[in-house]
């Protein structure tokens, strides 16, 4: 697809393959590219395919907006992976620090929100993440490996409508089901981390990913490539499924291949419309109430009985693992953070920046439901408040 009005594309480029297929897509459309690259992020094999290209680190925002105004930037779009961490570990500048400041919570919807209208109060507009991406986004059908059986075909309607509701609830896109089980929720671990931790159940299990309802396709755009059908290949998932039209799939060629070697079954199919019920996220008070708000909807779903929530972000809930397993992994996820979020908030005390020392993560449970001991003890132990 052509795009003339087009003629200098501003790219705020992440990790993994997204950047530079977006760029190709540019080039062949006739459009120049200039490039901020996020620091420790994006790759340097980018730069022959920008006209310009400019690190910036994550959480800079003056910076960026002053280099693609000076280099006649009208159009931008985001494209490649920032790890849920860097929610954690980003130093913002002064108009970054006011973005957040006006936030109740803390995500990608709720942040690269916030940057699509800065860029627009300055006069850029952010494109769809898909645009130049036409051709790896697959519409509904069987693309690879065996045709899907009966009941696998049962096991996607399940696992999509269960995974559109996940990510209604901004707790992830992806999620492995077995049956009629959830087994596996993405949360805070990312999908490469879900399909090792639900696939080691065995084989036969199926991996769902889905956009939440009204998703905003300027970014978070759900992605599949070669190395997640190498991550599920070990694990032994043997089903895919992930929502037509609105995923992109690189490496298409590669990734058929694969499947079709290994006997992975692979298709899009049209992901249900979730009802309108429960509460929305943006609307918690606080993280108390936020993970209160969780852990009963988790339990409605039938998926499990508590959620854990640091700043806003839903970092785990619980799922066929049971609650040890998933406050051990919280626990561990902001182990790896506590020197980065220590050293930030001391930095801004240094510099005489008024900030909240690092919050806590905060467990609670659905309705009716009591903590094991030994659970409880773990939650303990990782300085995790719970009621």
């Amino acid at each position: 697809m052509s795009h003339p009005d087009i003629k200098v594309l501003g790219i705020i480029a992440g990790a993994g393959e997204f950047p530079r297929r977006v760029m190709e897509g540019a080039r062949r459309a006739g459009v120049e590219v200039v490039c901020m690259a996020i620091r420790g992020a994006a790759s340097d094999e980018l730069r022959p395919f920008c006209r310009s290209f400019r690190r910036f680190r994550a959480g800079a925002v003056e910076g960026p907006l002053a280099y693609f105004k000076s280099e006649g930037v009208q159009h931008l779009l985001l494209a490649g992976q920032i790890k849920p961490a860097t929610l954690y570990t980003m130093w913002p500048d002064a108009t970054a620090r006011r973005l957040l400041g006006q936030m109740d919570r803390r995500n990608a919807h709720t942040i690269f929100g916030a940057v699509c209208q800065l860029a627009a109060d300055n006069g850029i507009t952010v494109l769809p993440s898909t645009t130049f991406m036409d051709d790896c986004m697959p519409s509904v059908g069987h693309l690879a490996g065996p045709a899907p059986t009966s009941e696998q075909m049962e096991e996607a309607r399940f696992g999509l409508a269960q995974a559109r509701e996940i990510a209604r609830l901004d707790i992830g896109q992806s999620i492995i089901v077995h049956g009629r089980s959830v087994i596996c929720v993405e949360a805070f671990k990312g999908t490469n981390e879900c399909i090792r931790s639900g696939g080691y159940r065995g084989h036969g299990v199926t991996l769902c990913k889905v956009t939440k309802p009204g998703h905003d396709m300027r970014f978070d755009v759900p992605c599949l490539g070669l190395g997640t059908i190498r991550n599920a290949l070990k694990a032994g998932v043997n089903h895919i499924v992930f929502e037509a039209d609105r995923t992109i799939l690189f490496q298409r060629e590669e990734v058929e291949e694969l499947c079709n070697r290994h006997g992975i079954t692979l298709h899009a199919m049209v992901a249900p419309v979730p009802p309108e019920e429960g509460p929305e996220p943006e609307h918690m008070a606080d993280d108390a109430a936020h993970a209160a708000a969780m852990a009963a909807e988790v339990q409605r779903l039938g998926i499990g009985h508590i959620a854990v929530v640091c700043d806003g972000v839903i970092i785990a809930v619980d799922d066929a693992d049971g609650p040890l397993k998933c406050i051990r992994r919280a626990a561990a996820y902001m182990h790896q953070l506590r020197f980065m979020r220590l050293f930030n908030w001391l930095c801004n005390l240094l510099m005489g920046r008024k900030t909240p020392p690092p919050a806590p993560m905060v467990l609670r449970t659905a309705p009716g439901y009591e903590l094991p001991p030994e659970a409880a003890a773990a939650a303990r132990r990782a300085g995790i408040v719970s009621a």
